[in-house]
Order: structure tokens, then sequence, then C-alpha cells
């Protein structure tokens, strides 16, 4: 677990002798440039000017008041404990406790959750399409019945498989060949599933580190620009939305999850089925157990059957495990990345800006 950076000692200083000073540094300049702006309106009875230095002076006081309530936020939610929280609802959560590490754990876990299940289905396409390529040849006895394999054509005159006999060609696990193309499907969903939980990782670390306040001291000095008042609104709106709504919202799915999708409590952490481990060793794939063995192989399919499978396959509860992962570690991400964006909509309409969320969501 990798600590919030601003939930550290250190990022008080940092806040202190770095941020809040080129904030207050920015605002200096910016009101100078307000005040001239304003004489100049007055100066030469220009209405646009004036109307315009009034509505960016309480823009910037608005500025500066959201970065001050931004750094109080965040020292309220390195307080607030989750257990405390989930225990008002009656939930069990023995996670983390402050609202950012509980963030974090979502996103490892569901990355972990995603990783499990590509390792499971991987497991059994592998298994699957091994005993659907596997075929068996029924040759014709003497009395014109089926016998038994190609196993026993050591005795061609017992089982009637000697040199110009008939037989049949069958494929006894053919039917696993349907669920490579389910399994495919899902394979390919929860590796997406995975990577795009990695990319969440990655905002919000970013986040963490403390990285968004330095949009403050610039989106401040750069809403007083002629012509640049939208992207400073934009700046602080994604500062505020996603150092406060983002990972809210995950801290709150870790709560959600925690028995519904990660079983803690198995012995292999963030697997929905503890029956399901077993496929977790991959071990099965190199055959080791001599060139006899493998050779009997192909005259035995049950012997291939039981290889990859020991107790029974499990391919509808690999294709739920990989559903539960797709919501893990896709949906509910997203869902916390949409209210994130939405938030900066109605957020960037405050500082007076109007966002096209349309447009935006076409671009995510």
């Amino acid at each position: 677990m990798i600590e919030a950076a601003v939930c550290s000692p250190d990022f008080v200083n940092f806040l202190t002798s770095v941020i809040y000073p080129l904030a207050g540094y920015a605002a200096v300049l910016t009101g100078i440039i307000i005040a001239v702006v304003f004489m100049v309106g007055e100066a030469t009875s220009n209405p646009k000017l004036t109307v315009w230095s009034k509505t960016e002076i309480v823009q910037l006081f608005a500025s500066i008041v959201s970065l001050l309530l931004l750094s109080s936020v965040f020292g309220f939610f390195c307080t607030l404990d989750m257990k405390s929280v989930a225990e008002l609802f009656g939930l069990n959560y023995p996670g983390p406790t402050t609202m950012f590490n509980a963030a974090q754990s979502y996103l490892v876990g569901a990355a972990t959750y995603s990783h499990n299940a590509l390792t499971v289905i991987r497991y059994h396409l592998e298994g699957y399409t091994v005993l659907a390529a596997m075929g068996l040849f029924k040759c014709t006895n003497l009395a014109g019945d089926t016998g038994g394999s190609v196993a026993v054509m050591v005795l061609p005159f017992l089982s009637g498989c000697g040199y110009g006999e008939t037989g049949d060609n069958l494929s006894p696990f053919g039917g696993y060949a349907a669920m490579n193309g389910a399994l495919t499907m899902i394979f390919n969903s929860v590796l997406m599933s995975y990577l795009m939980s990695l990319n969440y990782l990655m905002i919000l670390l970013y986040v963490y580190k403390g990285f968004a306040f330095f949009l403050f001291p610039i989106a401040i000095f750069i809403r007083s620009m002629p012509y640049m008042r939208g992207l400073g609104s934009i700046l602080i709106a994604v500062a505020i939305s996603f150092t406060i709504v983002y990972p809210f919202f995950l801290a709150v799915f870790d709560i959600m999850a925690h028995d519904a999708l990660f079983n803690r409590t198995s012995a292999h952490q963030y697997l929905s089925d503890p029956s399901l481990s077993e496929f977790l060793d991959e071990s099965v794939y190199p055959e080791t157990s001599g060139a006899l063995v493998s050779l009997g192989g192909a005259f035995d399919e049950d012997k291939v059957y039981d290889r990859y499978f020991p107790s029974v396959d499990k391919g509808a509860e690999a294709i739920a495990f990989g559903g539960l992962a797709f919501i893990a570690g896709f949906f509910l991400p997203s869902i916390a990345l949409l209210a994130a964006i939405a938030t900066t909509t109605y957020l960037a309409r405050l500082f007076g800006e109007e966002i096209d969320l349309s447009r935006i969501m076409q671009m995510v």
C-alpha cells in the first residue's frame, strides 16, 4: 500500500511553503491586472472593462476560497475512518481506514481480481482447446460391432483392428469447442478490465502525490488573462473533481465490493470462488511425467481430461468469474471517472464556464 502523499505530514509543509505562496503570488498579480483594467475602464468610460473587472474580482475570490476548501477537505478525508462509515450501514469492512487508502485498495484489488480471473480463464481455454482437438478411432471388431480404441491394436486378432479393418473417428470432447468461443470473449473483456484498472490506478496515484494542487496557481493566473478564463475555470474544476469525487467513489466501492466481489478470507486473495484456486497452478502445461506417461495420454482420453481437471472442470464458474472481474475492474471505476467528469462540468459552470460534456465523453 502506497500511502497517499496528501495525508503525510510533509504535505502540509509542501502546501504552506509551495502551493499557498504560488497561489498568493498569482492572486496578487491577477489583482493588479484586474485593477489596471478597471482604472482604464473608468478613465475611458468603457463599461465593458469595468464589468469585466468586477466579474473577475469575484471569480478571483472564488478561486482562492476553493483552494482553501480543498485543502480542508483533504484533511478531513485523511482522518475519515472508513471502517466507521461501513459500520453505519451494518457492513463488515476490515480494509484501510482513510478514504484515500481505501480508494487505492479498491483499484489494487480490482487489478489483482482481474489478473486471477485471466489466469483461471486461460487455464480452461488451454484445457478445452487440447480436449476439443483430441480424436478417437473406434475400430470394428470381427462380429461387426464397435470395439475398443486404437490402443488395442497390439492384439489385432482380438479387436479386429488389423490391416484393412474399418472403424469410426470420434471426438470425445468435441463439445468443448463451443465453450472456447465464450471463454475467448470473456478473456478479452477481462484483459481490457485488467489494463483499465491499472490505468485508473495511475490516475489515482497522480492525485495522491498532490500534483493537482499545482493547477490552482496556474488557473488563478490564467483566469485573469483575456480569452483564457475558460481554461482557468476548467483547471480548477478538474483539480477539485479528481481530488475529491474520484477517490470518494472508489472508497465507497471498496466497502461495497468487500463481500460482493473481493473474498479476502480465502486462501487466494481477491478470488470470487475459493474452489477455483486450483486453476491458478499452471504447472500442468508442460508434461513432466516422462515420455512413456505422455505417450499413454495419446491412447487414453480420460487421462488427458484428469490431467487438466483432476476433480471437475468449472467452465461456467470461470465465465462468471470473468464477468465479475469486468464489473470490478472496468464498470465500477468507470462510474467513478464519469462522476468526476460530470462534477467538472458543474463546477466549471460555477466558475463561469460551460463545458460540453457530450464532447468530453466522446474523447474519453
